[in-house]
């Protein structure tokens, strides 16, 4: 069976096993995938493993799913694309000999150095958020 490995930025990781269930990505503790962001939803978004492709879906977060700089609700996932869920950048990689998912967390940015780079990088522009509008 496939998994999901999740790598954080603290060095510890977190392996998933893939079945029929999406795998939840939040800031709550019990989440599938735990990401420590107060811009996270208690549940955030959901990977799903079907057909041998993995897809990424927000689960109506707050403050919106992002692949490589674009605001997506669904999509699938591909080597190398960037996820942003609030502060928190993961990088999605999918293992050629075994088929496992990777999902290592790369930094977690102060919301205006995320809307720089955003405006800097892609059309779209995120909006700087505080704790009031989460």
């Amino acid at each position: 069976m496939a998994a999901l490995i999740h790598k954080r930025a603290d060095g510890t990781q977190k392996l998933c096993e893939l079945s029929d269930r999406p795998l939840v990505i939040g800031r709550l503790p019990e989440s599938d995938i735990h990401v420590r962001d107060t811009f996270i939803s208690r549940s955030h978004a959901s990977i799903i493993h079907s057909n041998n492709t993995f897809i990424i879906k927000d689960l109506s977060s707050a403050n919106g799913t992002y692949k490589n700089g674009e605001r997506v609700y669904e999509c699938h996932l591909a080597t190398g694309d960037k996820i942003q869920l609030g502060n928190a950048v993961l990088i999605f990689e999918i293992d050629s000999i075994t088929g496992n998912a990777l999902l290592l967390q790369v930094s977690t940015t102060s919301a205006a150095s995320r809307h720089s780079f955003h405006s800097a990088t892609a059309a779209t522009t995120l909006p700087v958020q505080t704790p009031a509008n989460v």
